[in-house]
């Protein structure tokens, strides 16, 4: 038998069956790439219970809703000022950014509660970013007025002055005793205005007026756009081949958030107050830094009879107030502490009025040291806190970054080397972070982790500990979690004034979040 063989039509034979499969398999991996995409634009209605992984199989992330935002201090200040607005009550509103300020006349309810008239004055001056000196946001109020205040730490005349808070005040422009202006340059973080608009405003204030201080975020600000933009967001493992669990913590509470964005990515009983002990210590130190500006004190026997560590302070020393914020928070030492408190006027008092200034509403101190249980917090507001001291007192947060510090008390009584005893020396993901023990409140601990979560590297994440066993272990798995169940990625997203957030994925940022190994 005579066999024949057609190579030509062979070889279009199977050019159609290659076709044929590509088609084939292109379906069913565009099928696989559309369904997860729908899971995601579907996320509202998804059900991760629903979601069986396949062994072996690569995990699927949802994105995260972000409903759980803790808000920076300046949302919290908006918030006053549209209250403000609604009561119809006088305040004073001043804005660092724009550099203004504005006295609202409110409207009494026998005229009916209308629109505030306003009188707006530019701002001169004001407390340089990052010093000790930045001038505070928050919520506060007129506590008293002097036509002419004299300060005793710059040793100037400032004019028409109204008391904010500690050693921040809203005055005209300063002189000294022989009557020249203070230089341009000079400002120990008020508020400072021309003369004449400071007198002005003096005479339309009264004590007891509110005083709101806003320092816009650039985040906060973004958000407050409304309009599209490229941004970031976190994607949660809800499929994979390895069951992952929320981990077992021995805490009664944690919180675990975006320093930057305040997203709560994992928490428990947050809202619920503990007793905080040596955490007590970062409103000690912002209230010492709004209060003691500049100013020496002498270390005696009554400080040394604080029960506790006294970061090896002796009788007699002196120390500038910002020196001796190094042994309070580095060694934790709780004769420093009281130093701030013995020396201050009505200093715990003023350590509350923060706490309200800056939105830590259910916060409350009875001491400077943290030693009394009745210092009480929760993981919310330490959040709050830390996040204020950031923005507004960042000298106090670099502070707690470093392994030790050495100095010599001013009057060269004795030379002193303050290691750091908050976390554990050499772990590299700390940022900056107060612990703190009694028997009342166990461990606890307010700081900043460096957690790799991002293809682009770190993610900054706040951690709060409130009575916990072991605030290391407790730490060591929440940060375990995070890295092993959610990551870190881009998205284009559509605010809408009526509907809720349309969300669009940027395909490289969402593919290697889909299939992140």
């Amino acid at each position: 038998m005579d066999l024949s063989f057609d190579k030509g039509g062979f070889a279009y034979a199977g050019k159609v069956i290659a076709v044929l499969a590509l088609v084939i398999f292109s379906a069913q991996f565009a099928g696989r790439e559309l369904g997860v995409m729908a899971l995601f634009q579907e996320s509202s209605k998804f059900d991760p219970l629903s979601l069986v992984a396949v062994p072996g199989s690569k995990p699927v992330y949802q994105k995260l809703a972000g409903t759980e935002v803790i808000f920076a201090n300046g949302e919290g200040v908006l918030a006053k000022k549209d209250e403000l607005l609604v009561s119809g009550k006088d305040f004073i509103f001043a804005d660092l950014g724009e550099m203004r300020i504005t006295f609202y006349k409110g409207t009494s309810p026998s005229q009916g509660f209308g629109e505030a008239s306003t009188t707006t004055f530019n701002i001169l001056a004001k407390g340089r970013d990052g010093s000790f000196f930045e001038t505070p946001s928050g919520i506060y109020t007129i506590g008293y007025k002097e036509k002419n205040h004299f300060s005793s730490i710059g040793k100037v005349w400032m004019p028409s002055s109204m008391h904010i808070f500690g050693n921040y005040f809203i005055h005209g422009w300063p002189y000294y005793p022989n009557g020249k202006p203070v230089e341009a340059a000079f400002s120990g973080g008020c508020i400072r205005l021309s003369l004449a608009d400071a007198n002005k405003l003096f005479s339309l204030v009264k004590e007891g007026t509110s005083m709101l201080i806003y320092a816009a975020e650039s985040s906060l600000q973004a958000d407050r756009d409304g309009v599209t933009k490229l941004t970031e967001t976190y994607f949660k493992k809800v499929a994979t081949a390895k069951i992952l669990k929320a981990p077992k913590l021995s805490a009664d509470s944690y919180l675990a958030a975006d320093f930057l964005t305040g997203q709560v990515l994992l928490a428990k009983n947050a809202t619920s107050t503990y007793p905080i002990a040596s955490v007590t210590k970062l409103m000690t130190a912002l209230v010492a830094t709004e209060s003691f500006q500049a100013r020496e004190l002498k270390i005696n026997k009554t400080e040394l009879a604080t029960y506790g560590s006294s970061g090896g302070l002796v009788a007699g020393e002196t120390f500038s107030s910002q020196k001796l914020l190094y042994p309070m928070l580095l060694a934790s030492s709780n004769d420093a502490a009281s130093a701030f408190e013995f020396e201050g006027w009505h200093f715990v008092d003023m350590m509350n009025q923060k706490a309200k200034a800056v939105g830590m509403n259910m916060t409350h101190y009875a001491d400077a040291s943290g030693l009394d249980p009745e210092n009480i917090s929760t993981s919310n507001d330490l959040f709050t806190l830390l996040k204020y001291i950031y923005s507004n007192k960042k000298p106090i947060f670099d502070i707690l970054s470093l392994p030790q510090y050495s100095a010599v008390s001013d009057n060269q009584k004795k030379k002193h080397t303050w290691t750091n005893i908050n976390w554990p020396p050499g772990d590299d993901r700390l940022v900056s972070g107060k612990s703190g023990y009694i028997d009342e409140a166990k461990e606890t601990f307010a700081g900043v982790f460096k957690v790799k979560m991002s293809e682009d590297g770190d993610r900054k994440i706040a951690i709060m500990i409130l009575r916990s066993d072991s605030r290391e272990g407790d730490v060591n798995k929440i940060i375990k979690y995070l890295e092993d169940t959610v990551v870190y990625g881009s998205v284009i997203a559509e605010k809408d004034q009526k509907e809720a957030a349309k969300v669009y994925f940027n395909e490289a940022n969402v593919f290697e979040a889909i299939h992140k190994e």
